[in-house]
């Protein structure tokens, strides 16, 4: 077991989106294809806002709102995080190795724990990729229908606004970057996709190292509980057992609050940049949302579609930090209901300190309103709604 292989989801995205986030504690473990791939897809999206700025600046207002302003959000958010990973290598690189470190001499326990905290989430990541990806197929093919109206063309004629070149232009034309647009899209929508679950693979993967903890603590007291009372008075080598392996776990408690430092220190900037973009996300997705009484029926499908996988996206992502706040303030809390007072003086006082350490709270955020957590999902939710009713007004 290691950071890699127990994620497929996470390599194969991170693979076929060419964002190449590290996945191994070296720099270099991509073949020289997947890299010369990469440099192609970022070619595509670097291209984007360049069409993308002068056809906003020609089109309506309205078709900016809708179909425009929504692109650009989900471009800058993805941009920035992928690039600020891969700036902080000196970071990701140790941080995977720590964990690579505990994962392979990992007990069952630890496999059961790392498993069990991981599968809940699979099925909600393989919705938001596959609706998202369904539905911006659907929403970016609709225009490919004009061809049969119209030999001219102009730039609100294509999904996303963009301008390839004077307009009116020619059929040829409008196909071909049509098709650069819907491919663009998908591949933009791709490398979001990774690396909300490459993050969100990381957060588990810490997650689970606290529940580990809890786990095992809880686990030693109740063996201690069973053991024969007079075993206990003749017996002071399982004292010296206990206390060992209290011991060893306040040393795997002490790497994982460093590796939860890295963490923070590596993504508390992406998720205070997700509370953010997420309230402008959702504020266009609001106006295009409002927009469905008027639109066709595979429009609101493909809108409708689109809107729930990024609920969804969000949902999982202010779940998971919160199930790593919780787990990292609750490692003693199975384990204090047991009969830990009637134990060995120095591993009550370790156990005490243990209790202390619940206060080293794990929250990944830079600034303290901009967090990701349970609360913040629905003030999000309704912050995007109250700017969306603006701009409506200003339509």
């Amino acid at each position: 077991m290691d950071f890699q292989n127990v994620n497929p989801l996470n390599v194969r995205l991170n693979m076929v989106s060419g964002n190449l986030l590290p996945m191994i504690n070296r720099e270099t473990s991509f073949s020289f294809f997947w890299k010369i791939y990469s440099v192609f897809v970022w070619l595509s999206q670097i291209f984007i806002p360049i069409v993308m700025v002068p056809g906003c600046i020609y089109v309506p207002i309205e078709k900016v709102l809708t179909d425009g302003m929504i692109c650009f959000v989900v471009f800058t958010e993805m941009s920035f995080m992928i690039v600020r990973i891969h700036a902080r290598k000196d970071l990701v690189c140790p941080l995977i190795q720590k964990l690579n470190e505990i994962l392979r001499t990992a007990d069952e326990t630890m496999k059961n724990v790392v498993t069990t905290t991981l599968k809940p989430v699979r099925t909600p990541l393989n919705f938001y990729w596959s609706a998202g990806v369904a539905s911006i197929v659907a929403w970016s093919s609709l225009p490919f229908v004009l061809v049969f109206e119209k030999n001219l063309f102009r730039y609100e004629d294509y999904r996303i606004p963009a301008a390839f070149s004077k307009q009116p232009f020619s059929l040829k034309i409008f196909i071909l970057g049509n098709l650069f647009l819907l491919i663009s899209a998908i591949y933009t929508f791709l490398k979001k996709v990774g690396v909300d679950v490459y993050m969100v693979h990381l957060v588990l993967m810490i997650t689970a190292q606290y529940r580990y903890i809890a786990l095992k603590i809880a686990v030693i007291f109740q063996e201690e509980d069973e053991v024969d009372e007079s075993l206990k008075k003749h017996s002071p080598g399982i004292n010296r057992r206990k206390e060992e392996e209290i011991r060893a776990l306040c040393r795997h408690h002490n790497d994982v609050v460093h590796i939860s430092s890295l963490l923070k220190e590596l993504l508390s900037l992406n998720f205070s940049l997700i509370y953010v973009n997420s309230v402008f996300r959702f504020c266009f997705i609001g106006i295009m949302l409002s927009s469905i009484t008027s639109a066709t029926f595979g429009e609101a499908i493909s809108i409708v579609m689109y809107a729930s996988g990024a609920v969804v996206q969000l949902y999982i992502l202010c779940s998971c930090v919160q199930q790593l706040l919780d787990a990292s303030t609750e490692m003693t809390d199975k384990a204090f209901h047991e009969n830990w007072n009637q134990l060995h003086p120095s591993i009550k006082r370790t156990f005490i300190l243990i209790i202390m350490a619940n206060n080293l709270e794990c929250r990944i955020a830079t600034f303290e309103k901009f967090n990701l957590s349970l609360p913040s999902f629905m003030m999000i939710l309704n912050q995007s709604y109250s700017i969306a009713l603006l701009f409506l007004k200003m339509k």
